[in-house]
């Protein structure tokens, strides 16, 4: 690590483009919208060979997803994100924030009056788990077998002149098929529920253009929704050996994870936000007993905690141009206490068509 003193990117791959439509009936407005961009992981880049540079990227489909009224079926962010709150970055990634980044999902949203909103979802699940091997000293993280019943979220949401006010919620059931004790291809069924809590708020309007919000998440069994897209840490995991399995029930994980983010608009055209986010994960002592006993091996591989600080500055000379520079710094250390960082600056152009 010693040795490496950085290095350089540039890149095009964020460029998105969308198609939007939207009819009114007699059921409400029908709206559908589909979404693009071009950072697949699995698309060739220019460092997916030592002898070729192409510059190309791989497309991928973020949004597709179609609303009668209150009720959206699709592609979208999941009901526990709160994508209002989150900060302006250049940087791809931003913050740690709550909520997978989209999810297939079919959704109702019911709408009081006076700016209060209740949402509810069935969207589609994905365990991510974690198998402590203790005899070989490691661990493998993989994604559950079954995925039974979808994940169930909802969000209560009051918007004002002032901002808004939002509290979520997820349940899930985390399911899986492990080692049953009779030998490595043999497979029982094991499940725990996971649930996830949330808070979030955004206030606009008191120091002339400048904003503020905030997050505020945790639960067990439910990182992926705590955590985001940012971290793939497990949701549950459970403990065995071999070659003679020894088993328990999936065990589920706990995590939490905030937010705060101020936006300063030094002009019409100027403006800076400074955000600093943070996400924490709990193992089981069922399944890491030797954490922190000195035996770390099999903890290597599993985030304890990690914090981000994004400082920018961005100016727009005409609505449609956005251009500026930012500082990002990443800490993360994992459950055998070791640690790694990473400082960064990003500079960006953004055309709007």
């Amino acid at each position: 690590g010693h040795n490496i003193h950085g290095t350089s990117q540039m890149t095009a791959s964020e460029s998105r483009f969308n198609i939007e439509t939207r009819t009114p009936t007699g059921y409400g407005e029908l709206k559908t919208y589909i979404e693009g961009d071009f950072t697949n992981p699995n698309g060739l880049t220019n460092s997916s060979s030592l002898h070729l540079n192409t510059n190309s990227y791989g497309f991928r489909l973020r949004y597709a997803y179609g609303t009668l009224g209150p009720v959206l079926v699709g592609q979208y962010n999941s009901v526990f994100r709160d994508s209002a709150t989150e900060p302006e970055t250049l940087d791809f990634g931003g913050a740690i924030v709550a909520g997978v980044t989209r999810q297939t999902q079919a959704r109702y949203t019911f709408d009081f009056g006076n700016g209060l909103t209740l949402a509810g979802a069935a969207e589609n699940p994905q365990a991510n788990l974690i198998a402590n091997n203790a005899s070989a000293g490691g661990t493998a993280q993989g994604t559950g077998t079954g995925n039974k019943i979808p994940d169930f979220t909802f969000a209560l949401k009051y918007a004002g002149p002032w901002g808004e006010i939002s509290g979520r919620g997820v349940f899930r059931d985390v399911y899986t098929q492990i080692p049953g004790g009779h030998g490595p291809t043999v497979l029982t069924n094991s499940s725990t529920f996971g649930w996830g809590l949330g808070v979030s708020g955004s206030f606009t309007g008191w120091w002339g253009k400048d904003n503020a919000s905030f997050q505020v998440n945790g639960g067990k069994g439910a990182a992926r929704y705590v955590f985001g897209a940012q971290l793939s840490n497990p949701d549950s995991g459970y403990p065995y050996s071999l070659p003679a399995e020894s088993t328990s029930d999936v065990k589920p994980l706990g995590a939490v994870s905030g937010m705060v983010q101020y936006q300063h608009w030094w002009t019409d055209m100027l403006r800076s936000t400074v955000a600093g986010s943070y996400a924490k994960q709990y193992l089981n002592s069922q399944i890491f007993p030797s954490c922190g006993s000195g035996d770390d091996t099999a903890c290597l591989g599993t985030l304890k905690y990690a914090w981000t600080v994004h400082v920018n500055l961005i100016w727009s000379p005409v609505p449609q141009v956005d251009t500026g520079i930012e500082w990002i710094r990443m800490q993360a250390h994992n459950q055998a206490g070791l640690n790694a960082n990473t400082n960064r600056f990003q500079t960006s152009m953004k055309f709007k068509f």
